[in-house]
Order: C-alpha cells, then structure tokens, then sequence
C-alpha cells in the first residue's frame, strides 16, 4: 500500500509540468474560463467514482499582483510544480493514516487503558464513542466556520491538533483527561476529512484528480494495514501511552511538511447533484443505511481485541499480528469495492454487508476456536471494506455536492453508537455476545436498504 502511494505521488512528479513565466498568461486565460463555465452552467466534476471523491472545481485565476492579492480571493499559484504536489499529496495521505490510526489506536489497546485506567471495558469503550460524536457534531460547523481559511494553515492547525491531542492521550493522568485530549483530536480529525481531500484534488489538474484522490483513500487504508498494528504492537511492547506518542511525534513531522509544500488555497465551489426522485429517496436511504451499519460493525468492532483475548484464547502478543492481517485483508475491499459497485449498483452493497454479517455469527458459533475466530474477524473486515467503500462511491455518484460531508457524518454516527450498544451487549450478555448484537443491529440496516431498493422498483 505505501508503495502503491508513493509510485502515484511519482507519477504525479513527472506529469505535473511547473507554472512557468512563459505560460502563467495562458493559465490564468485557462483558469477565467473554466471558472465562467462553472459559474454559468453549474457544471459537475466528478472526481473518481472508484475512489469516492471530493467536491472541486476550477483552477483559481494566478495573482499577477502578489504585493496586493487578498489570500481568500486568488490562491498563490493554479497548480504546484511536480515535486511539491508530490510531497504534498504525501503529507496529506500520511494524514489520513495518522487520523485513522488515532480514531481507532483505543480499540487495539483497550484492555491495557482499561486496566491502566481502572475503568471497564465498556466505560474505556466511550474513547471510541465520545471521539466519533464529536466528529459527528463538529464536521459540518467547522467546516462553515474555517470555509475561509487559506488552506494551508489550516491543515497546519489540524496536524498542530493531532500534536497537542495525542501528547495529551500520552501523558494523561485520569480517564477525564483521556476523554478531554480525544476529543481534541477529534476536533482536529473533522477539520482534516472537510478539507483535506478537497485539498488534494485541488493541487493537479482536473484529468489527475483521481490519481490524487487514491493516494489520500490509499493513505487511510494504510493507516488500518500499518499504523492500527504499528500503534497496537507499540502499545503491547512499551506501554499504552507509547502509542499515542508516536502518534504525536509523526505528527510534527506533518507539520513540517504541511508548512513547506501546501499552497494557500480556498474552498472550491460545490458541483450539481442528480435531481431525480428515485436518487434522491436512494441518497437518503445510503446515509441512513450508513449510519446503521457501521453501528453493527462497531457493536463487535471495538470489542474485538477483547473478545479474542478473553473469550477465544488469542494471546495477547497476537493481537496486533491479527490486527495487521486483518488490515491486508481489509485493502481488497478498498481497492475493489468501488468498481464492484460500478458492475453491480443494486446487490453490491447489501451482498457485501451480508458477507459481514455472516462472518460476525461464525465469530460468536466459533468463539473458542481460536484460529478460526481470528480468520472470521479478518473476513467480517473485508466484508466491512467492500460495503462501505462502495457505498461512498454510491453516495458520491449520487448527490457530489456534499454527499462525502454526509457520508462521513454518518459513519462517524455509527462509529459512536457501536460501542454503546456493543457495551450494553457486553454489560448483560458478556463479551462473546458483542458480534450476535452487531448481527442483530445488522439486520435492521440490510431490512431498510433492501425494502428502499424494492420500494423502487415496484414504485417507479
């Protein structure tokens, strides 16, 4: 996977021509007119469906006055030279790892800040929950409020919050300041999924965007192969704490690099959405289906390290071997779940989610075979990537203007619940009934997308 980044970010280089004197009028000349067009006919610019892209549009006119140019009205340059847009495209992909990597670092960790702590495993649970909510509640907001900010210190801030929030997951004395320096990261990760994508798409030109965009999606996906294992094998050999402190140290490291190649930019205006009835009430049902789904997931998800610890007899030296194979696993489903979409629009998704649910009720029939319950958690992960990689695209092909905003909101919805109700399970049933709860919150979620779908069809 990180070679598959870097060979992009290569290729990026040596496509990318730099914005010399000679042709910075053509550019700008360029740049009016793609502008005219989007403004007069509301053009739509998807990004790559495969991918699940973000809103962008026309290269900015280039300032011929940098002395007097306003920041929030005409960026730096239309495009960065190769090299830079590399290193840029680089720095935000590992952002995207590191950002995964922080979301979930408790997950593989929870029994060690349980313990350490002195809370349950359903309390140290709410570091998942109470970050996940917070996302939910902040991304739309801030988004609206930093929409002015030039982009480059605004990405800084954002790598600034990843810092100051996991040196203070590192160092916090109480479960209080645990929760207080999660959300603070939280924070931070909302800002970076409102723009940071958009980011990318905007440092190349429009026939390169997708290029861009599967280099930031390959980063978070690295984040779930490499950085979840990293942290998690970290934690496991130096301590809990140690984790986050890697986390904060590649953190300077993104400041450094974000500081250097980012441009100033602003927000790109939104594209048209599809005005048809029956994609609206799709779109609608998609988030919702969303929402409830990785709910399911995360009922089993967040205990998971737990369950196969206490319930299935995985060492726990293991855990993070596990948690690397599943990630490989996972990357089949990232990279094929868009295209499996695009040949299969109407079963993709709920055959996928029904993959993931079949794998949870082998986890909770074979609990206690301990190579097989690990094998069934690495399948319920790729069924878990296929879904929902696939229905970003579906979502995107559906409602580009904002629907990635949405999407994103909704996952976070369930990576906030799933817990809770993943916690209750645990709470009256014990830890090995967490995947039936995530089955049976599953079923919910495959009952609404299916009956939408054939509403539909026998409606339309």
């Amino acid at each position: 996977m990180l070679t598959r980044i870097v060979l992009i970010c290569n290729r990026l280089q040596n496509e990318l021509p730099s914005a010399t004197d000679s042709t910075a009028e053509a550019m700008a000349g360029e740049a009016v007119g793609a502008e005219a067009r989007v403004i007069g006919a509301g053009a739509v610019d998807a990004a790559d469906a495969a991918i699940g892209a973000v809103d962008a549009a026309a290269p900015a006119i280039a300032a011929t006055n940098a002395s007097d140019a306003v920041i929030d009205a005409e960026p730096e340059s239309a495009y960065l030279s190769g090299r830079r847009a590399a290193i840029a495209l680089l720095a935000l992909a590992a952002s995207a790892s590191c950002f995964l990597t922080a979301e979930n670092l408790p997950i593989g960790l929870l029994p060690q800040i349980s313990e350490s702590m002195h809370t349950s495993l359903s309390q140290t649970g709410l570091l998942v929950t109470i970050y996940a909510l917070v996302v939910v509640t902040a991304t739309i907001p801030l988004a609206h409020l930093t929409r002015r900010i030039p982009r480059r210190y605004l990405l800084a801030g954002v790598a600034v919050g990843l810092a100051v929030g996991s040196t203070g997951s590192a160092l916090a004395p109480t479960f209080a300041v645990l929760i207080v320096s999660r959300i603070f990261t939280a924070i931070a990760q909302a800002i970076f999924w409102a723009t940071g994508p958009l980011e990318a798409a905007s440092l190349v030109r429009p026939e390169r965007r997708s290029r861009a965009l599967t280099a930031v999606f390959a980063g978070s996906a690295l984040g779930q192969v490499l950085g979840l294992p990293l942290g998690t094998a970290i934690g496991h050999a130096a301590g809990w704490r140690m984790g986050f402190v890697a986390l904060a140290a590649a953190a300077v490291v993104l400041l450094a690099t974000i500081v250097w190649a980012l441009p100033t930019r602003a927000p790109r205006p939104p594209h048209a959405d599809a005005d048809a009835g029956s994609d609206r009430t799709r779109y609608r049902a998609l988030i919702l289906f969303t929402a409830v789904a990785v709910t399911a997931n995360f009922a089993m998800f967040t205990y998971a390290a737990a369950f196969l610890v206490k319930v299935s007899g995985l060492p726990r030296s293991s855990v993070a071997l596990v948690l690397f194979i599943a990630g490989l696993v996972s990357t089949l489903g990232l990279s094929n779940g868009s295209s499996l979409y695009l040949r299969h629009r109407r079963a993709a998704i709920p055959v996928a989610f029904a993959f993931m649910l079949l794998a949870m009720v082998g986890m909770f029939a074979l609990a206690k075979v301990t190579l097989l319950a690990a094998v069934l958690f690495a399948l319920a992960g790729l069924g878990t990537s296929l879904f929902t990689v696939a229905g970003m695209t579906a979502v995107i092909e559906l409602k580009p203007s904002n629907g990635a905003a949405w999407y994103s909101t909704a996952f976070n919805v369930g990576i906030g619940t799933g817990p809770l109700l993943g916690g209750l399970a645990l709470t009256v049933w014990g830890l090995r009934a967490t995947p039936l709860a995530g089955v049976a919150i599953g079923l919910v979620a495959l009952t609404l997308l299916v009956g939408t779908e054939l509403h539909l069809r026998y409606h339309d």
